[in-house]
């Protein structure tokens, strides 16, 4: 992405290249790219289906959300979501994919990773009382804690929509905002 100066507005070309040319990304960069606009904006990106992409995507996530307190929830969020989908669906198999999609308003944060299907259906598994607690299989209670609202859409068959929605507001909690 390049970008340059109009006289009111930050005007951004998508040139296909990685980073920000020429422009320092930031919170003042995002601040300014917030005046002037009056609903949501959506950032929506696919990677390929390999466990090196879930840092990648923990960057991107980190960037658009860096000027909130929530930006390191939302970048542990985006890695447990994307690791899921690479371990649970065909997303993670040779030639698979997922996408990541990323909705902020001025509040709140939406965070969708989209998966191929397969495996079961992505759930929060409840903790039995003197059950071990293991290494794996706890990710999206963490995420259900750190999320104001979280969900599963989708089958094993079409794919899986799995998403969480952060609240940006310092003074709002997780689960009351």
């Amino acid at each position: 992405m390049t970008g340059r100066d109009n006289a009111d507005a930050l005007v951004l070309d998508d040139c296909g290249r990685a980073g920000f040319p020429g422009l320092s990304p930031g919170p003042a960069l995002i601040r300014r790219w917030w005046s002037g606009l009056d609903g949501p904006m959506l950032w929506r990106r696919r990677f390929p289906g390999r466990e090196d992409q879930v840092t990648a995507v923990r960057k991107m996530v980190r960037l658009l959300l860096e000027d909130t307190p929530r930006a390191c929830d939302a970048e542990w969020v985006t890695a447990e979501l994307a690791a899921n989908a690479l371990l649970h669906s065909r997303s993670g198999l040779p030639g698979g994919f997922f996408l990541v999609e990323v909705l902020r308003g001025l509040h709140m944060a939406r965070i969708t990773v989209y998966d191929l299907g397969g495996g079961g259906t992505p759930a929060v598994q409840a903790r039995r009382p003197g059950q071990d607690i293991g290494e794996h299989g706890h990710g999206l209670r963490g995420v259900r804690q750190l999320a104001a609202r979280s969900g599963v859409r989708g089958d094993a068959t079409t794919g899986h929509a799995v998403w969480a929605q952060l609240a940006l507001n310092c003074g709002a909690s997780a689960r009351t905002a």
